[in-house]
């Protein structure tokens, strides 16, 4: 177990061990890594580790976005496109939120 203070509270991290294989040149550049930031390559790895994590649940986090704006941006055309296939005629200007600026006459 291992204590980590924090400003006025102690927090209490519960350590996992976990053994991994590198290959030759990737523990060599772990080694090489940690040793030249006075770290352990064990700290490195966790460290490491523990960027990629967070780095994934931002991307996962962009996609679910990206994949919503999707879903909205069909549901915007779909209603664009039964609005301007309706036999009566549709002002398009009318229903957008954005207005068209009248041009003026110079």
């Amino acid at each position: 177990m291992l204590q980590k203070n924090t400003d006025s509270e102690q927090a209490v991290m519960t350590l996992r061990k976990l053994t991994i294989e590198l290959e030759e040149d990737l523990a060599e550049k772990l080694w090489t890594g940690a040793q030249a930031h006075n770290w352990t390559p064990e700290n490195l790895a966790r460290e490491c580790v523990a960027q990629h994590l967070e780095i994934a649940a931002r991307h996962r986090a962009l996609v679910e976005r990206f994949e919503a704006m999707d879903q909205h941006l069909a549901t915007l055309a779909r209603f664009v496109g039964q609005a301007s296939a309706s036999t009566e005629s549709v002002d398009l200007w009318k229903i957008c939120r954005y207005r068209r600026e009248k041009q003026s006459k110079a």
